[in-house]
């Protein structure tokens, strides 16, 4: 009968992202699995970010957990193991976008009739809503990648700076020049399609 903290339901909750890293480098599936489950809403909301279609970033988060497995040894713990496995997140999702282009597929005409308003909201302000956020989505996917990262991760992650310089693998200057010239293209982009900050 196997009474380790492992083989019970939960029995990892005091046990730190480190410490789980550490075990699953060590060859403890179990381990590696608690950290999939703790991280895998995240990994997924980065890729929804990008690519705009929730099978797509289903697949994604896939790819992106089978490779943090195969990569397993590469993880040195200089950043976190969050850090590190946004940092496979953002790479994999610029290779679909890449994909996407070479093969034209023309999926994102019919983004933003995907999702229904919320039930709860007066029919107006659901609609203000879908609008804003359709308006978000285009503004984010004119953004050249290394901007649209910077934007994702910081606005809608809430990385630190230190934390984006770690994911995205480039200096703290690097980071703030590219979240700032994201920001302003996205302020830009915003106000052509009329929509303002009050």
């Amino acid at each position: 009968m196997n009474t380790s903290p492992q083989g019970k339901r939960g029995g990892f909750a005091d046990t730190t992202e480190a410490a789980l890293a550490a075990m699953a480098q060590s060859g403890d599936m179990a381990a590696f699995e608690e950290l999939v489950r703790r991280t895998r809403n995240q990994v997924f909301a980065v890729a929804f970010r990008f690519v705009h279609n929730r099978e797509d970033a289903w697949d994604i988060s896939q790819e992106v957990f089978v490779k943090a497995y195969r990569s397993l040894k590469s993880f040195r713990g200089e950043a976190a193991f969050k850090t590190w496995l946004l940092r496979i997140t953002a790479n994999q999702c610029k290779d679909q976008l890449k994909k996407r282009r070479l093969v034209a597929v023309e999926l994102d005409e019919t983004q933003g009739t995907q999702e229904s308003p919320s039930t709860d909201q007066a029919p107006a302000a659901a609609a203000a809503a879908a609008e804003l956020r359709e308006a978000i989505d285009k503004a984010l996917a004119q953004l050249p990648v290394k901007h649209r990262t910077a934007f994702i991760l910081r606005e809608f992650e809430g990385l630190s700076y230190e934390e984006m310089a770690q994911a995205m693998g480039i200096s703290l200057g690097t980071v703030m020049s590219r979240l700032h010239h994201a920001r302003k293209k996205m302020r830009a982009a915003l106000e052509k399609m009329g929509v303002t900050k009050e």
